[in-house]
């Protein structure tokens, strides 16, 4: 009897098969920084900040010389905590911005409740403001594959 290997559905295979299927392959450098100007700056002092920039090459049309090619970027801050080690990630930025989007996509009040933030706080109204703006460049950046990643396991 032969048995099937089920692949799971996780982000590291989300960034494999879009290699594979599409060839878009997606790419993350990361360069150090000093703060994180979308955080608190009593939290931010324990952290170790970056700006991220992922990019993903995409196709465009084919013509009689062959196939075009052209690029989307996203650039955006990620900070972790001092107890993680080495940069961020590909599929920890992914992750996180994903979970993001999943935690702000039902409303301000849902957000809230969600991640454990008062309703009647300026801070909580920019931290959602900016969870808003960075799902939108994310899916202007992933385009047709967005909802791949909202299908992925953490």
């Amino acid at each position: 009897m032969q048995t099937q290997q089920i692949e799971q559905n996780t982000i590291n295979n989300f960034i494999a098969n879009e290699y594979i299927k599409n060839n878009n392959k997606i790419t993350i450098v990361n360069k150090y920084s000093d703060s994180n100007p979308t955080m608190n700056s009593v939290k931010s002092s324990k952290m170790n900040h970056y700006k991220v920039t992922l990019k993903r090459k995409y196709q465009t049309e084919k013509n009689y010389l062959g196939t075009k090619y052209a690029y989307k970027t996203m650039t955006l801050f990620f900070s972790q905590g001092y107890g993680i080690s080495g940069e961020p990630t590909l599929d920890n930025v992914l992750d996180c911005l994903k979970s993001d989007y999943l935690c702000a996509r039902d409303g301000f009040e849902e957000f809230c409740a969600n991640c454990g933030y008062s309703d009647d706080s300026i801070r909580s109204v920019k931290t959602y403001k900016n969870i808003q703006r960075q799902s939108k460049k994310l899916k202007t950046f992933l385009g047709d594959s967005f909802n791949q990643l909202l299908n992925c396991e953490s």
